[in-house]
């Protein structure tokens, strides 16, 4: 090989390694401007982390965030919840586009750094997307999530084999909206088998959209402002099963003045007698329900299905109705 060629076939390779090293600068610079764009509640990725970043030269991507605590608000609350370390992967060809792995557990604290709830799991990756205007796409993925509240408000402890759940904003000719996803199964919560006198583990999915998205770090004034602004929910599909019990909703919620939900709902039930019963449901109630549902053209319980009922819920002024029979719950403010 001449000294010529063999300058050439040099040259070559050093403008290539040149070129490879711009592209992933460049693609890391864009990776960073992303994860230091304003997503959290006015939060950007990078600000959660105590220090951040960005590697993987030369092929990939990848952030590594240490010690990350987002901050919760709730009217004069204030929560932490932090990892000890989160990792993620993107493409050089899509630096908008990173995947999160989260190290187990999820400490959640009060300002002060009094305990309040623990999150363990086998493995918790965040899906993020952003777009032109901010994400675009959040999926969350969580293996055997076990929650383990510290405090009376953390609610109560709750197992779960595998959580996936979703949020993309979308613009329409009705204005924005926020679409949800979530799928949870193998749900086992003590009180909650106990409320629906089943032993078996729960399957939990909804899918919806909320109008206008919330927006906001405290969620109470998140909540509020969409309240003023005349915000539903949208339930397309609310279900619960477990064993031969099912349960759904579908219909869509608001607030009331009071901080009340409000609106109407379709509930269907199969194989809930005992809960039904608990809940202070009349027999009668969910016999003429099927009835008035069949009037009304909203179609009889399926044929054979044991305990099967069919029912219109309204929720107004604090109570729960059915028809003209008015439960014993009474629905108190969120906020």
């Amino acid at each position: 090989m001449s000294r010529y060629r063999r300058h050439i076939i040099i040259g070559l390779i050093i403008l290539g390694c040149v070129g490879i090293g711009e592209f992933w600068l460049y693609a890391a610079h864009q990776l960073g401007g992303y994860v230091h764009q304003p997503a959290f509640g006015g939060a950007s990725l990078a600000d959660l982390c105590e220090t951040s970043e960005i590697g993987g030269f030369p092929f990939r991507l990848k952030l590594s965030c240490k010690n990350l605590a987002a901050p919760v608000s709730a009217g004069e609350s204030v929560f932490y919840a932090g990892v000890e370390e989160a990792n993620g992967v993107a493409s050089l060809f899509s630096p908008n586009h990173i995947v999160l792995t989260f190290s187990s557990p999820l400490v959640i604290r009060t300002k002060g750094g009094a305990p309040f709830a623990k999150l363990r799991h086998d493995g918790m990756t965040l899906d993020l997307a952003w777009g032109l205007s901010g994400v675009s796409k959040a999926r969350l993925d969580v293996k055997s999530l076990d929650w383990r509240p510290e405090a009376a408000e953390a609610g109560v402890a709750v197992n779960v084999q595998s959580l996936a759940a979703s949020i993309e904003p979308q613009s329409g000719p009705e204005g924005a909206t926020l679409n949800y996803d979530v799928d949870a199964q193998g749900v086992v919560a003590p009180v909650l088998q106990a409320l629906l006198k089943s032993n078996e583990p729960g399957h939990f999915v909804a899918t919806g959209k909320i109008a206008p998205p919330p927006a906001g770090a405290d969620w109470r004034a998140a909540l509020e402002d969409w309240r003023k602004r005349s915000g539903v929910l949208g339930i397309e599909k609310l279900e619960w099963r477990s064993g031969e019990l099912s349960l759904r909703l579908d219909g869509a919620l608001a607030l009331d003045n009071s901080h009340r939900p409000i609106g109407r709902l379709n509930f269907a039930a199969q194989g809930a007698g005992p809960v039904l019963a608990s809940l202070g449901i009349p027999a009668g109630a969910a016999q003429a329900g099927n009835i008035l549902g069949a009037l009304f053209g909203r179609g009889p319980a399926p044929q054979g299905a044991a305990n099967t009922v069919t029912l219109a819920l309204t929720l107004a002024d604090g109570k729960v109705l059915i028809g003209p029979f008015r439960l014993p719950a009474v629905l108190q403010p969120l906020y």
